[in-house]
C-alpha cells in the first residue's frame, strides 16, 4: 500500500473517531443538562440559599454547608437537606426563602461536589453518610430531620438505618431505592471508562460514577432495611421521567414484609416530573408535615427505636413553611435526642 495513501486513510480514521466522541459527549451533555437544571449554571451554589455559609473539616472531608437559623431561640428541631447527583446545596433555595419559626435548616454540598472535598469522591453510599455523620456533630446534639432528593433520599434512608439515635426522620423526595429500577444508558458506561470520563465537565463526571455503582450499594441497603425504626415519608412525581415512582411500591413492599408498614407513609403527585423541590415546594411542606405527625405519634406511642426516656412532655409547636404542624415531642433541655 502506498504510505501516503495509509498515512491519510489513518488521518480520515483520526477524524472520524475524534468526531464521534465529540458528537457522543455533546449528546450525552444535552441530556444531562435537560435531565438536570443548573448543571452549567450556578444553580447549585449555596450563594442562592441568603444563608450563612460555613466550612468544615473533619474525618478526612472538606464540607461546605449552609445554614438558616430558626427566628426563635434557641431552635430545638433541624432539618438537613441533601441533594441529589449532580447537584448542590442551592437547590433547596425555595425551602431556605421561606420563613422558619423553630426550625434550624442546613443543607450541604456532598463530597465530589461544590465546594466540597475529596473532590473526586468514592462513588458509593457509604462514604456520603459517612460525610453527613462527620458534619452532623458540629452542628448539633439534637437528632435532625433528613430530607433528601434523588440521589440523597437512600444516603437520608441509610444514614437512618444506621444511625437512629442521631436520625429522627427522613422525607424521600424523587429517591430511588430499588436496584431493579437502576439501568444505566449505554453512553454513562462509555463516559465511566477513565479516559473519556475526562471530556464531561466535573459535575457530570462524578454524577455518573455514582450512577454507575448505586445499583449494588442499593443491594446492599436492602439488607438493613429491617433494622429501621424511624419514620419514613415518600414524595414522588407519577410522571418522573428519571427515578421511576415504581421505587415507592417497591419500598412499601419491603417495609410491610418486615412488619414496618407503620413507619411508612407516601404521597405520589399527579402529572409531577422529578424536579419537585423547586418546582413543588408546597408539597415538601405538605410531606414534612405528615412526617412531623408520625415521629409524634411515633415518640407519645413509644414505639420501637424510642427509649422511655425519649417521651419527654416537652412539646414544640413547629411552623415550618409557614404552616402550623403538630406538636413534636423532644426530651428536656440538655438531653440529648
Amino acid at each position: 500500500m502506498n504510505p501516503h495513501r495509509k498515512h491519510g486513510w489513518n488521518r480520515k480514521r483520526g477524524w472520524k473517531i475524534l468526531l464521534c466522541v465529540s458528537g457522543a459527549v455533546f449528546l450525552f451533555t444535552f441530556m444531562a443538562s435537560q435531565a438536570f437544571p443548573g448543571v452549567f449554571a450556578r444553580f447549585d451554589d449555596p450563594a442562592r440559599l441568603g444563608a450563612t455559609i460555613h466550612v468544615t473539616v473533619t474525618n478526612g472531608f472538606r464540607i461546605r454547608w449552609a445554614e438558616k437559623s430558626a427566628a426563635t431561640h434557641p431552635a430545638r428541631l433541624n432539618l438537613v437537606f441533601i441533594h441529589g447527583t449532580p447537584g448542590g446545596a442551592g437547590i433547596w433555595a425555595a425551602q431556605f426563602q421561606t420563613l422558619f419559626t423553630n426550625a434550624n435548616l442546613i443543607a450541604y454540598d456532598r463530597p465530589g461536589f461544590g465546594g466540597s472535598k475529596p473532590v473526586r469522591a468514592q462513588p458509593h453510599l457509604q462514604q456520603q453518610v459517612d460525610a453527613l455523620m462527620s458534619l452532623l456533630p458540629g452542628i448539633t446534639t439534637n437528632r435532625v430531620l433528613l430530607v433528601g432528593h434523588s440521589y440523597g433520599s437512600p444516603i437520608a434512608l441509610l444514614a437512618a438505618l444506621e444511625h437512629p439515635d442521631k436520625i429522627s426522620g427522613v422525607l424521600l423526595i424523587g429517591g430511588d431505592l430499588d436496584p431493579a429500577q437502576e439501568k444505566p444508558w449505554l453512553l454513562q458506561y462509555i463516559f465511566g471508562w477513565r479516559v473519556t470520563s475526562w471530556f464531561l465537565p466535573h459535575a457530570l463526571r462524578q454524577c455518573n460514577r455514582e450512577l454507575l455503582t448505586v445499583r449494588a450499594d442499593l443491594t446492599e441497603m436492602q439488607g438493613q432495611l429491617p433494622k429501621l425504626s424511624v419514620p419514613v415519608v415518600m414524595l414522588h412525581g407519577d410522571r418522573d421521567p428519571l427515578v421511576p415512582v415504581e421505587n415507592v411500591a417497591w419500598l412499601e413492599q419491603q417495609l410491610g414484609a418486615f412488619g414496618k408498614t407503620s413507619l411508612f407513609s407516601k404521597i405520589i403527585l399527579p402529572g409531577v416530573n422529578h424536579f419537585i423541590p423547586w418546582e413543588h415546594p408546597a408539597e415538601v411542606e405538605r410531606a414534612l408535615r405528615r412526617l412531623n405527625e408520625m415521629i409524634a405519634r411515633q415518640t407519645a406511642d413509644g414505639a420501637p427505636g424510642w427509649r422511655a426516656s425519649e417521651r419527654c412532655p416537652h412539646v414544640i409547636r413547629l411552623p415550618v413553611f409557614g404552616t402550623k404542624l403538630p406538636a413534636i415531642r423532644e426530651c428536656d433541655r440538655g438531653s440529648k435526642l
